[in-house]
């Protein structure tokens, strides 16, 4: 008998420490404008960084997308002008990529090696994949000079990395690291060394690469020094006295006038549009003595904001944003950030986008109901008519697992002026739905986290006496043991308990750094989603992008990871810089998938891998609030009739109809406190009974 105990103790301790496994789905299918998307849940795009690399060896390149904004990799198979979201793929890559990337072969294996940005400067991966089985190792920490040290590079840089000079290794260039506003040639010297390629090491630069300087938007020097001193004369000691442009720079070298000699495309941070320089010397020995904003055959440039850069992949110029900064700073219009232009001069301005569930900026979403028939509820920083950033929410209904896009505003959100909104719906304890939102509103450049009632625009902001909003908390209302409470999720990694009166509009501080989360710098933009139920789950996730899962969160602080089935392995989630998280449930007890709303202002959906549907002949009927002031709600699995009775055997209301998986609320107008019958029926054999207690 004692060994049984023992056996059964650890049984249920490793049931209550399991870890929960979901799956990246593109599904449910997501409706807008009668147009299905081909993939809605990648998350979206801010600022794209496009590559091409063949990841499931059959000889066609996928398309890779890196944003330095969200800090987001997708990876999409290109099928005709469909674009196809190949989840797992994302997963494939080394972790550790930031800045830029760059996908060239270095060794001549005909696999497209890794680059990107390190504090050293660039660091190397070599790829070792074979067929479809993908792998990389890291070459190089940092690529150096022969003989010497690192190469610094701009981390917001994407520097030129090819075979410049014909003897097959991967030359570099790229902007001066301190001092001027100019390019710099590295050769690589793997082959005169060892009569290989690879990248162990380069020469010095080359300073003033194609004989200019950058001096402003709209305004390079050929010849001569910004300053109008010949470039043979800089001084390189006295130029890094002082940092003239730290900024960032995109490179495009391609033959674009058709003269068999590549020419320069140029991007830089502050530009509102790219710049094209055509060569009058060789590929190895460039001369730029002109610019114009124009490219022979592409026609004009396409203008943003602020930073951008150019790609060419097959014979279509592919022109994105890549800035950091946020929609507000700028007034980007981060839902639609890429532009392809064919060989007429013919502009796509929602090519890739288009395809995807993309609305601007930081997308926060709720879901009210069940799997089977809920709303799905999404605010996110949009781009006005009027040029302005503001707060949109938009509405999705599900029906049998499709999301159509509901047009026009849920509410009038614009009119609050906010940025980063998040919406909330809570039914308090004594079952008073509350309409909230919480967002930033910048009055005289000043910002200020403030939150409204929704059912009123014109109101003031609600202030609940004992709580000061900060910027960026992201709140969490739930019920336990009949109290209402309030979890705030700082920016600074921090959770707070709050006790939430809603009579008096009063919070109480309950408990600071609650479930060991407290401010640190590695642990920032932390958000929190929860399960409610008797005894609540709660979701977590900060800019480390790692969900992790507490089970019964007000007893227990142990936090689990939540893994994603990646082909035969179970991982980690990969996330971006900023994520939001709301559950998805069914209709009855059973398995919850997760929506992730992102910076990118996209969505990702995580599908719960546990098979916990009822038996095909269970009949299961949920009813709530009981008891309750009237009216009740009723969720049953089949179609059913249901008939309401008194005390007294009286039939007040017949022939209900409840349709399966349909929240049906009936108002009886209860004519008095005490017990009611709901009398169920379903296919002509389950019949249910069920008390209802009216107060």
């Amino acid at each position: 008998m004692r060994k049984f105990w023992i056996f059964i103790f650890l049984i249920n301790s490793f049931q209550l420490n399991a870890q929960e496994i979901f799956r990246i789905d593109q599904q449910p299918e997501v409706w807008i404008k009668d147009i299905l998307l081909t993939s809605p849940f990648t998350g979206g795009i801010n600022a794209s960084q496009i590559e091409t690399i063949d990841l499931t060896g059959d000889g066609i390149e996928e398309w890779v997308t890196w944003d330095i904004n969200s800090r987001q990799l997708l990876v999409f198979k290109k099928e005709g002008e469909n674009f196809i979201h190949l989840p797992e793929l994302s997963y494939s890559f080394p972790a550790g990529i930031s800045g830029f990337l760059v996908l060239a072969d270095f060794d001549g294996d005909g696999k497209k090696d890794l680059f990107t940005s390190t504090a050293l400067g660039i660091k190397a991966y070599k790829n070792t994949s074979t067929g479809n089985q993908i792998s990389w190792e890291i070459a190089q920490n940092f690529l150096k000079l022969d003989g010497s040290g690192n190469i610094q590079t701009n981390n917001l840089d994407t520097p030129l990395i090819q075979d410049l000079d014909g003897d097959g290794d991967l030359d570099l260039v790229m902007f001066n690291f301190a001092g001027g506003d100019y390019m710099e040639f590295y050769k690589n010297t793997s082959v005169e060394r060892k009569g290989t390629t690879d990248i162990d090491g380069f020469a010095f630069g080359v300073n003033h690469w194609g004989n200019f300087e950058f001096c402003g938007c709209g305004d390079l020097s050929f010849g001569q020094s910004c300053s109008g001193t010949p470039l043979a004369k800089i001084d390189p000691d006295g130029e890094n006295k002082r940092i003239e442009h730290a900024g960032g720079h995109s490179i495009l070298y391609q033959d674009f006038d058709g003269d068999g000699v590549d020419d320069l495309v140029l991007g830089r941070d502050e530009c509102s549009i790219l710049y094209f320089l055509p060569n009058s010397g060789t590929s190895s020995e460039p001369l730029f003595k002109s610019f114009t904003n124009s490219l022979p055959n592409y026609g004009e440039f396409p203008e943003f904001p602020i930073f951008h850069i150019g790609r060419l992949i097959g014979e279509d110029l592919i022109v994105s944003l890549n800035s950091s900064d946020a929609s507000f700073n700028f007034k980007m219009n981060y839902a639609n950030s890429i532009v392809k232009i064919d060989t007429q001069g013919n502009a796509d301005y929602e090519f890739l986008q288009d395809q995807m569930l993309d609305l601007g900026e930081n997308a926060r979403p709720v879901f009210l109901g069940n799997k089977s028939v809920g709303e799905l509820l999404i605010t996110a920083n949009t781009l006005m008519e009027d040029g302005q950033v503001r707060s949109v929410l938009s509405k999705f209904g599900m029906v049998e697992g499709k999301l159509t896009k509901q047009e026009g505003e849920h509410a009038n959100l614009p009119a609050l002026n906010l940025l980063d909104a998040q919406y909330i719906s809570y039914r308090d304890k004594k079952e008073q739905a509350h309409e909230l939102i919480s967002g930033i509103l910048y009055q005289n450049n000043i910002p200020s986290q403030l939150i409204y009632g929704l059912s009123d625009s014109e109101s003031a902001p609600i202030s609940f006496t004992g709580y000061t909003p900060q910027r960026g908390d992201y709140l969490q209302f739930f019920n336990y043991s009949d109290e209402d409470l309030m979890l705030v999720a700082s920016q600074n990694g921090s959770l707070d308990l709050y006790d939430i009166n809603f009579s008096t509009y009063t919070a109480s501080l309950q408990e600071t750094d609650f479930l060991g989360f407290s401010d640190n710098p590695a642990n920032r933009n932390l958000s929190v989603a929860v399960i409610q139920k008797s005894n609540p789950d709660l979701y977590a996730v900060d800019q480390n992008g790692v969900i992790s899962k507490i089970e019964d969160f007000m007893q227990s602080a142990t936090r689990t990871e939540v893994l994603v089935e990646i082909g035969n392995q179970t991982l980690p989630t990969r996330l971006g810089r900023n994520s939001w998280i709301a559950p998805i449930n069914t209709a009855f007890e059973g398995d919850t998938d997760l929506v992730v709303g992102t910076r990118g202002g996209g969505l990702i959906y995580f599908s719960s891998t546990e098979n916990t549907n009822p038996d095909t002949d269970d009949y299961q009927v949920k009813l709530y609030p009981n008891p309750s002031e009237g009216p009740i709600k009723v969720i049953t699995n089949k179609n059913s009739r249901g008939a309401l009775i008194n005390s007294l055997g009286q039939v007040l209301l017949s022939d209900i109809q409840l349709p399966a998986h349909v929240e049906v609320e009936i108002q009886a107008n209860f004519p008095a406190p005490g017990l009611y019958i709901l009398r169920l029926e379903s296919e002509g054999k389950f019949r249910e009974t069920r008390k209802i207690w009216i107060r």
